[in-house]
């Protein structure tokens, strides 16, 4: 290949690349939820009643009505759109029934006795105010059609019992950005999965508007469960109940941690504070990458006195801050530290979990003098039907790799017969060993780190390989499953969780 052109085609791949941000899922739950007519219940149970209650705890059962979607033309496009929503509410069901056991409300609860008649843009049927239901949440699911909108869907609670949680809630989808989404795409359909279980963690208890109703284990509302402090010149809520601040203390190696940061964008919200830990699941905004289930979510549901238990081992490993010490969550914002970047920082190097690369920038969504490096949307390095992987002229100049085996390397390789380029994250298939080694594929040749940040050399190739910062964390991130579960369930810890009807390590079989 002629060196002139090799660099042209190196240098516009860098140049595209800049200007490829993924628009993400932006949560409109705190809008929204303030829309919805909210009513908390003080329901009684006589003696008699209370005898024949059931107390042993059962998986949860989540119910749902769709019958706002006959308001839909029937054509192909249309009942797709219906079919996904549907299929996503079924499968981040699932995820909860294997999540958290609850003991059943009282008969009669779950009977709508609600002044409204809606919930969300529901009208709920007098079925649903005559009729007691085998549920513990049930889910009134609507649809908008907001193009100009940045949210794949939005939810809040309706209606709640005293001391027992909430009972009905609404999911609303919206069609103006779902119908361009390509449901077919594993990957695509996983975003529109996560983004549907954390609109659910609004609706079990992660809303401004149902902290005041979490109970402790005595059905006694919590006392002073938030503090606010100035954090980095904001005025910052942090949620310090006792589950959520030991695994702040705990996570962060921080004893006085005043408990873990609520996003700090007009107050106290119903999500984490982006800038201390990110791709969390409950981040305000949709990670570009993976989402993470944390301890932190998790230790809030188990706060909110609710659910008689919630599955330790469906928690996924987290690093971002991990053992960083108090000032990282109370401090200014280290760009020497690998989770920040320094201001005016032009360099394209890879995100914090290696999943892809992009620029050092800030968002809303981060505090002032707080930035990252924020993954473009292409290339990410586990999506093996990236544009650029079938491009064999730039596979054979940088001996990049794209899939599930993939991971972003902050790399200045590229092939001896080729002039030199920047260091940049690059994409390699690799593989770690049980001692935390890390083996790169380079186009076919193999290096090993190992050791932390050490740098590689590759023959036929100029420039260095630098390895991870932490080889033991790398090698223990949060992996894909395999085919994204071919959106036959859901992806927990590397695993996949089938929905009723499939079965197999990549839910791929008929059960």
């Amino acid at each position: 290949m002629n060196k002139f052109v090799a660099n042209i085609f190196v240098a516009c791949f860098v140049f595209t690349l800049s200007q490829a941000h993924q628009q993400k899922h932006i949560c409109a739950h705190e809008i929204m939820n303030e829309q919805l007519d909210q009513e908390i219940v003080d329901f009684i149970v006589y003696e008699n009643d209370r005898n024949l209650q059931s107390t042993d705890p059962r998986n949860l059962k989540i119910t749902y009505d769709m019958a706002y979607f006959s308001n839909l033309s029937n054509n192909l496009e249309i009942q797709t759109f219906r079919s996904y929503c549907e299929k996503s509410i079924i499968i981040a069901s699932n995820f909860f029934s294997n999540l958290i056991t609850i003991v059943p409300k009282p008969a009669g609860s779950m009977k709508w006795d609600s002044k409204s008649d809606t919930c969300g843009k529901a009208t709920v049927p007098s079925v649903d105010k005559a009729t007691d239901k085998d549920s513990d949440l049930h889910l009134y699911i609507t649809f908008s059609d907001n193009p100009q909108e940045t949210y794949l869907a939005y939810a809040g609670w309706c209606r709640s019992l005293i001391s027992r949680g909430p009972t009905h809630g609404h999911i609303n989808f919206n069609f103006g950005l779902l119908k361009s989404f390509n449901f077919t795409d594993s990957l695509q359909f996983q975003s529109l999965i996560q983004t549907v279980t954390h609109e659910i963690i609004h609706i079990l208890g992660f809303s401004r508007s149902l902290i005041t109703q979490w109970v402790d284990s005595n059905k006694n509302p919590h006392i002073n469960s938030t503090v606010q402090l100035t954090v980095r010149g904001i005025l910052t809520t942090f949620l310090k109940t006792p589950n959520v601040l030991e695994f702040a203390k705990m996570y962060y190696g921080c004893d006085t941690i005043p408990g873990m940061p609520l996003e700090n964008l007009g107050g106290s919200s119903s999500h984490w504070e982006t800038t201390v830990i990110q791709d969390e699941l409950m981040n305000a905004a949709q990670a570009s990458t993976i989402h993470i289930f944390t301890g932190f979510t998790a230790a809030l549901l188990r706060d909110t006195g609710f659910y008689a238990s919630v599955n330790s081992n469906m928690e996924e490993k987290s690093f971002y801050g991990k053992d960083a010490g108090c000032s990282f969550v109370t401090g200014s914002c280290d760009g020497n530290k690998r989770e920040f970047c320094h201001v005016g920082s032009q360099e394209k190097n890879c995100d914090y979990y290696y999943q892809g690369f992009g620029q050092c920038k800030s968002s809303i969504f981060l505090d002032e003098n707080c930035q990252i490096y924020d993954s473009f949307s292409y290339p990410q390095c586990f999506d093996d039907s990236n544009n650029f992987q079938i491009d064999p002229t730039f596979k054979n100049a940088l001996g990049v790799s794209f899939g599930p085996s993939s991971k972003c390397f902050n790399s200045s390789l590229i092939k001896s017969t080729n002039r030199s380029i920047q260091k940049q994250g690059i994409c390699y298939n690799y593989i770690c060993t049980d001692a935390y080694q890390v083996i790169v594929d380079v186009g076919g040749t193999k290096v090993t780190c190992s050791n932390n940040g050490e740098q590689l050399q590759v023959v036929g190739y100029s420039g260095i390989l630098t390895c991870p910062e932490k080889l033991d964390q790398f090698c223990s991130f949060n992996k894909l499953c395999p085919n994204n579960c071919n959106s036959n369930g859901f992806c927990n810890n590397g695993t996949c969780i089938c929905m009723n009807g499939f079965k197999g390590t990549a839910c791929d079989q008929a059960a």
